[in-house]
């Protein structure tokens, strides 16, 4: 691909970004002044307090943190060409990998966020690594074994907290909470945001080395560009297929653990829904570019800060953000429309009908 061809691309996906973002802020405001009682005060409370409210701004950006990770996984899912719609189940049953490793003991700090991390990570490695095995050996196709198993990651997950891992003490259905001193620092109080930003933010920089700066991140652009070409560039098909579906369930596996850390410190029935889904819209708007992730998921984020914001103050229902977000995935997922053709084509029309 010539510099000119990545320029017009990078310059029309830049385009439809813009545009995508726009609709939305449109879109929001038309709901506001459809189902709220006072338009000056929706308006408020979805676009100015989330960013004015210490509390609010501070969840803001502890919100965007497991989607900043968990859309790096997606963004090496989709560089080489895999599809990994099993993100819930990998966040879920790695979030409870992570409570299960903090409470099997020790007094280091340190070494219990690190050992169940890596509990977190394996656990999600090994739910998307098995969709990489069956595309890999039995030709099942990766997005429909990622998404079946996530279901029955989900419902197997929910079994355990509701039942044999329940912390009977609670009225909950939940597990017993990770030791206190093992959470995260809080870094913005009264919030939940904590020392986990600078995780997030270290594992973009470091998705970005490896994609631009390795010989993993070049086999997996060249396996997405063309799975034929990189088979006759000694490009092995487990690198192509098992690998960055490994890579993508780690990731999401450590958005589970970094979500116990950081924000709930016990695995809760259902506490994750939703995340998996809106990490995919997150990489799809950075167009799976690891430091773009980082406005990406801020904006993913501030639609739901908004939401919960209008809710209380505006009493709006909360649904109003899942519209939104159902929109901005639909736009953003029509990069294969450029809108200069779609100008171009209507001009076009225009010419033709006057003849």
């Amino acid at each position: 691909m010539s510099i000119d061809r990545q320029g017009m691309n990078a310059r029309e996906g830049f385009k439809i970004i813009i545009f995508t973002l726009t609709v939305s802020v449109l879109l929001t405001l038309v709901l506001l002044g459809a189902f709220a009682s006072s338009f000056p005060d929706a308006v408020t409370a979805f676009f100015v307090r989330p960013l004015t409210n210490r509390y609010f701004f501070g969840n803001l950006l502890a919100a965007a943190i497991p989607l900043m990770i968990a859309g790096l996984g997606i963004a090496f899912a989709f560089s080489s060409s895999n599809f990994n719609l099993g993100g819930e189940g990998q966040i879920y049953a790695g979030a409870l990998a992570a409570v299960l490793a903090a409470r099997a003991g020790g007094t280091n700090q340190l070494a219990i966020q690190m050992l169940a991390l890596l509990a977190a990570s394996m656990t999600g490695a090994v739910l998307g690594g098995l969709s990489g095995l069956l595309k890999r050996y039995l030709r099942v196709d990766e997005l429909l074994s990622s998404f079946l198993v996530s279901g029955i990651t989900v419902y197997s997950v929910d079994f355990f907290i509701a039942g044999p891992l329940r912390d009977t003490s609670s009225n909950f259905m939940t597990t017993a909470a990770i030791p206190a001193n093992s959470a995260f620092q809080k870094i913005y109080p009264p919030s939940n945001l904590s020392t986990a930003l600078f995780l997030a933010l270290a594992a973009v920089i470091a998705g970005k080395f490896i994609m631009d700066r390795t010989r993993i991140g070049f086999e997996l652009k060249i396996a997405g560009a063309n799975r034929e070409f990189a088979q006759y560039a000694g490009i092995g098909a487990s690198a192509s297929t098992i690998l960055p579906m490994v890579l993508s369930g780690a990731l999401h596996g450590l958005a589970g653990g970094i979500l116990i850390f950081g924000t709930y410190f016990k695995a809760m029935r259902g506490f994750s829904a939703g995340i998996g889904w809106s990490a995919i819209a997150v990489s799809l708007i950075a167009k799976n570019n690891p430091l773009g992730l980082v406005p990406a998921a801020f904006f993913y984020a501030y639609l739901e800060a908004g939401s919960k914001s209008v809710m209380l103050g505006a009493n709006i229902s909360s649904e109003i953000v899942l519209i939104i977000q159902s929109a901005v995935l639909i736009l953003i997922t029509a990069t294969r429309v450029p809108l200069a053709r779609l100008f171009s084509g209507r001009k076009k029309y225009k010419k033709e009908g006057k003849r």
